[in-house]
């Protein structure tokens, strides 16, 4: 696990995190989550580690004036964002700075649990997964969804940062890809008391910016941000350069495609 947390995000990383991540990832990869939820009208839904609340969202709007949505995550600033970007018509969204290992919510509480690419970055998984079971009614269901296998441009990137900024950042990258295997999120949910355990893996297509554009809303969309601001001008122009040519076989007219495996996992309590 990367020492680089979204435990103490703070700057502006949730408002670029809302400009760029969302609309070029977060909105491409919900779509397998979303289809797995198949969320109901009326249904009370738990976003774990909403981010900048997509996931909220989009559950708000499909179960409708009579569901309920709670949106969780441990980054204060995230939870300002969330709660400052508009809504759709659909059910009230309660934003709660919290931490998924220990809810501050009742038992028995929310008919689904959502967690989008959140559970790979947390310390304590089987604990966050049984808090989730916990808040589950009976017959409550989990869907979880985290990066499958790092796809090369990602490893380039990360190659780039250790290279030239810090060795130490690549754990963060690669803790985005640590739960690429659907067999162990299987493993982790049973552990976790959930029934009805499944996972698979699907594909996402990701249409990036340009390289150097894109590496860098990556970085100050993320922790690593502020400490690769510190780093010498040189070695962020080398960081740069060394991308953008070992992208060069991946891009076309301007845009990186990446078809990003996701895993998606099931349960029920």
């Amino acid at each position: 696990m990367s020492s680089v947390s979204y435990r103490n995000f703070t700057g502006t990383g949730a408002e670029n995190y809302q400009r760029y991540f969302v609309p070029a990832i977060a909105t491409p990869v919900s779509a397998g989550l979303m289809q797995a939820a198949a969320l109901q009208p009326g249904e009370r839904v738990l976003d774990a580690a909403c981010g900048t609340g997509l996931i909220a969202r989009l559950a708000a709007e499909q179960v409708g004036p009579t569901g309920s949505v709670t949106a969780v995550d441990i980054a204060p600033d995230m939870i300002e964002m969330a709660g400052a970007t508009p809504s759709p018509d659909g059910a009230p969204i309660d934003w709660q700075v919290g931490d998924a290992t220990s809810l501050a919510l009742p038992d028995d509480s929310y008919d689904v649990v959502l967690c989008q690419m959140g559970l790979m970055f947390m310390e304590d998984r089987p604990g966050a997964v049984t808090e989730m079971r916990r808040v589950l009614t009976p017959g409550g269901r989990l869907v979880i969804n985290t990066p499958g296998a790092i796809q090369p441009p990602f490893e380039l990137m990360e190659r780039a940062i250790v290279d030239h900024i810090n060795p130490e950042l690549g754990g963060f990258v690669r803790a985005v890809f640590s739960m690429h295997d659907p067999n162990a999120a299987v493993v982790l949910l049973r552990a976790a008391g959930l029934d009805d355990v499944d996972a698979k893996v699907s594909i996402a297509t990701l249409r990036l910016p340009a390289p150097a554009a894109f590496l860098w809303q990556y970085i100050n969309l993320t922790p690593m941000g502020p400490l690769v601001a510190q780093a010498p001008e040189a070695a962020k122009a080398a960081m740069e350069r060394q991308v953008v040519d070992s992208w060069a076989q991946f891009v076309v007219d301007g845009t990186t495609r990446v078809d990003q495996p996701m895993v998606i996992a099931t349960g029920r309590k």
